[in-house]
């Protein structure tokens, strides 16, 4: 949490009280929203709307490249899917 806590606040707050990103609404928003824009949203293949490329950077040790949380990711999609086709 220390670079979100610098960028989003100029201090180490969240690394020195991380639980306050699990307890409190608007911080552990501020912190998503850190991460995906940081992180995230300029990956290859997420603006062109491959949803495993999203994964692959957020849980891809555990969920791709033989980790042992695959099984989650596949379910993940097959509900992507479903929405998805519900919002045509």
């Amino acid at each position: 949490y220390k670079a979100a806590s610098y960028d989003l606040y100029g201090d180490d707050r969240l690394l020195a009280n991380p639980d306050q990103v699990a307890d409190n609404d608007q911080i552990a928003w501020a912190t998503s929203f850190w991460f995906w824009s940081k992180n995230v949203h300029d990956a290859p293949g997420v603006q062109a709307g491959q949803f495993g490329a999203s994964t692959k950077v957020i849980n891809g040790a555990l969920e791709c490249w033989g980790g042992s949380f695959q099984h989650k990711a596949k379910k993940r999609f097959e509900i992507y899917k479903k929405v998805l086709k519900s919002f045509n």
